[in-house]
């Protein structure tokens, strides 16, 4: 992905905005696509698994699963690659179809698993590498700041998970309320970066239940495109060290799935204490945003999401940065990426 850098603009609309806004072009795109499938390759046991936003959109695709018991895990490719005996279906998301754990991990597994390759790219390495390769989306993220392709990869994950357990879920109703999201609150991003400000040092991204990994992929895109120190984590485990570094240069965003309305409230004054300022999603703080229901609590972080991705968007803007490039206009972060991921590697 790094390979190519995207087209450069000098301010808004950046690409990172028009790929939000076509989110459910993709994402119907994607349902159409999954909805053909033969899905006879679905074997127990079950393992997803990917890198960074692919991961994520992996994991919390995969929410409805646990509840049917099924036997199911999800697993960053590095660790399934070098730390696991795994053996069964393995299903493996990437954007590019080039991120080297995962293609890595994929071949591995060839040997003693059914392997599946999930991919905005035909002629990728994860595509070719694995056992059964699908290509999803109408077309790929054009910022390196990706947000359409992680939609594209929950709702692929999405479609295999209901099917594994035999769970019912609109997955189109589901893709218009993420598009009414990302439209109808936009002005209450815009406010919510104005309320969080400038000149942050650390932001901090809270989740339990379903929203942990909505926590670590909203702080992944805050990293990306405000060029601000993120950090998604669990809820309770946010008050066992990190309060030792937040102050007034500090911001908590907590993202309630809906039984966290006291644990939320408690952490947003305690930070008052300290000059933080807290943003909450469903939950009272210096700053609530109400997101809608999706139906099903599981359900419920990805329309959060769509919200997020756009505050990202909008606190880039706030900080005067271009959120489309990761930094690699600048040669020394690019290469960085060329040691970590040399060409035709991510």
């Amino acid at each position: 992905m790094t390979d190519d850098l995207p087209e450069r603009r000098n301010g808004h609309p950046y690409v990172m905005y028009d790929m939000l806004k076509s989110t459910k072009a993709g994402v119907l795109k994607t349902i159409d696509i999954m909805e053909k499938v033969d899905y006879s390759f679905l074997k127990p046991p079950y393992c997803f698994t990917g890198n960074g936003t692919a991961y994520h959109a992996a994991a919390l695709g995969s929410l409805i699963i646990p509840g049917s018991k099924h036997d199911f895990m999800v697993l960053q490719s590095y660790e399934l690659e070098n730390y696991s005996d795994f053996s069964g279906t393995v299903v493996g998301f990437s954007h590019t179809g080039k991120t080297k754990s995962t293609v890595d991990s994929v071949k591995k597994l060839n040997k003693t698993c059914t392997t599946v390759g999930i991919s905005h790219y035909e002629k990728s390495p994860l595509i070719s590498e694995s056992g059964r390769g699908i290509v999803i989306g109408d077309s790929p993220d054009m910022s390196l700041c990706n947000t359409k392709a992680f939609f594209d990869n929950y709702f692929a994950a999405l479609e295999i998970s209901r099917r594994i357990a035999d769970v019912k879920v609109d997955t189109r109703s589901l893709a218009e309320k993420l598009d009414s999201v990302i439209r109808e609150k936009e002005p209450d991003a815009k406010k919510a970066a104005e309320f969080l400000g400038r000149n942050l040092r650390n932001i901090f991204v809270l989740g339990a239940g379903p929203s942990y990994y909505a926590a670590r992929e909203t702080a992944q895109k805050l990293k990306e495109s405000t060029h601000i120190h993120a950090e998604g984590i669990e809820l309770e485990e946010f008050n066992h060290g990190c309060t030792s570094v937040i102050d007034d240069r500090s911001a908590v965003i907590i993202l309630n799935s809906g039984k966290d309305d006291r644990r939320a409230s408690e952490i947003s004054r305690a930070c008052v204490e300290v000059g933080t300022r807290t943003l909450g999603i469903n939950a009272d703080a210096g700053m609530r945003i109400d997101i809608p229901s999706a139906g099903r609590m599981e359900l419920f972080p990805v329309l959060a999401i769509g919200f997020l991705y756009t505050l990202c968007y909008y606190m880039a803007l706030e900080n005067g940065i271009n959120p489309d490039l990761l930094r690699f206009e600048d040669k020394r972060y690019l290469d960085f990426d060329s040691i970590v991921f040399p060409p035709g590697a991510h």
